[in-house]
């Protein structure tokens, strides 16, 4: 024991102990500068907005920043051009460490498909919606003679008939083919001259045909039984003249002399022009 104490207090001993400590010391030192220069300690990159970029213009911005990419799933967007960044993980703005992986989500190259909706017999408005829920749009709206006016009746694709259910690249433009409201059919035109305005009107809409261009006398009091006394196209010498359903009739009207309004007017003009008789008889003097 007296000579291990000995040693313990000897020079040699804590000389070497000293020499140890510093090597400790100076390895742990040399590591944490070795973990700081690689790791970049304290030091970040902002990730930049690749949104809307192409992959090509994104690898040379990632590039130029020591970052690196990878293409983690694919969308379609119609504006955006193929290839085209849709998303990006970590966002625009996030510090990230040099050499960090961006992960991707860009526009394919080709859209993809989408089945045609059933608009066939529906309205021009209704058919707008369910295009624009398919991600399809409108291009031409031709219009045919037929009664149902502004609804489908056919669905054309560069000129070329297409059904529902046909499937045709998200983002296309398909025609519409839809009625005028007036169809082909053509009738013969009813005489409503030296009827009333109101039968007039009832009688037209009973042959599908629409009230034009309506002339009348100044002040007529009673416009629903004013006389038609002329119309536009007439009925023809023979009574046969024909024209398209839904096509306007002009009428002319004048004051209807049975009219209840007219009468009550006359009577009351009347009564205020009689001559005031005295009340009492003048008295004769002789």
């Amino acid at each position: 024991m007296t000579t291990f104490s000995q040693f313990l207090l000897s020079r040699f001993f804590w000389r070497n102990l000293g020499l140890m400590t510093l090597v400790t010391l100076l390895l742990v030192g040399v590591a944490f500068l070795s973990l700081n220069l690689y790791t970049h300690h304290g030091e970040s990159i902002t990730v930049p907005d690749l949104r809307k970029l192409t992959i090509e213009q994104a690898e040379q911005r990632l590039k130029s920043l020591n970052l690196r990419y990878t293409v983690l799933d694919s969308a379609y967007q119609q504006e955006l051009p193929p290839t085209g960044i849709i998303e990006q993980s970590p966002k625009p703005g996030a510090k990230v460490k040099e050499n960090r992986r961006i992960y991707l989500t860009v526009n394919a190259t080709n859209p993809p498909l989408v089945p045609i909706p059933n608009i066939i017999e529906s309205s021009l408005r209704s058919a707008t919606v369910q295009l624009e829920l398919a991600g399809l749009r409108i291009g031409q709206q031709i219009r045919v003679p037929d009664l149902a006016k502004n609804v489908v009746l056919e669905i054309k694709r560069n000129n070329v008939s297409v059904k529902p259910g046909d499937r045709i690249p998200k983002g296309s433009a398909i025609d519409l083919v839809l009625g005028d409201g007036l169809g082909s059919t053509r009738i013969v035109v009813p005489n409503i001259v030296g009827l009333t305005f109101l039968q007039a009107k009832l009688i037209l809409k009973g042959h599908y045909l629409n009230v034009g261009l309506i002339t009348k006398e100044e002040n007529i009091l009673d416009m629903e039984n004013a006389l038609v006394v002329r119309q536009s196209p007439d009925p023809g010498p023979d009574g046969d003249r024909l024209i398209s359903v839904g096509e306007p009739v002009d009428i002319f009207l004048r004051e209807n002399p049975e009219s209840q309004a007219l009468r009550v007017l006359m009577d009351t003009n009347t009564t205020q022009t009689l001559p005031q008789l005295p009340t009492n008889p003048p008295q004769n003097n002789n």
